[in-house]
């Protein structure tokens, strides 16, 4: 469909694009509740604790798993935007981190039969989401 409106200026079109980027910026800083990061903290543990079962460990990951999805993109959905990831480097740095621990008990789940690095990695886990979910929270200006 061709567009009769006039083309914009390259004035125009900057504050356009300046606009839309600036209320991106505001969706993606949108403070989260405050009860979802103990919440995801907890999963992220128990998403490495499920390698310490010997039996149905990758249904129970899987459970976890679905359980932390459909909680986040609840919660998404209450505040207005289900799909959106946050600005904060120090928050998504701490959330992969926390998801390489996962990954590191998988594998030293496998490499040994020790428990006890399985479980460390867990609590690390645990502990680095909930110090990227204190950055995140500090980030959006919400009270502490």
């Amino acid at each position: 469909m061709e567009s009769i409106d006039r083309t914009p200026g390259p004035a125009e079109a900057r504050d356009a694009l300046a606009s839309i980027e600036h209320a991106q910026r505001a969706v993606r800083d949108t403070p989260w509740p405050t009860w979802i990061y103990p919440v995801n903290a907890v999963l992220v543990g128990a998403m490495a604790s499920t390698f310490l079962l010997a039996e149905h460990g990758t249904l129970a990951l899987l459970a976890v798993a679905s359980t932390v999805v459909g909680l986040n993109v609840a919660a998404g959905y209450r505040m207005g935007a289900p799909w959106t990831v946050p600005t904060s480097r120090t928050f998504l740095a701490a959330v992969a981190a926390s998801f390489l621990c996962v990954l590191a008990a998988m594998v030293v789940a496998d490499l040994t039969e020790r428990a006890w690095p399985v479980v460390v990695l867990a609590i690390a886990a645990t502990v680095i989401y909930l110090v990227g979910g204190v950055v995140h929270r500090r980030s959006t200006g919400r009270p502490r």
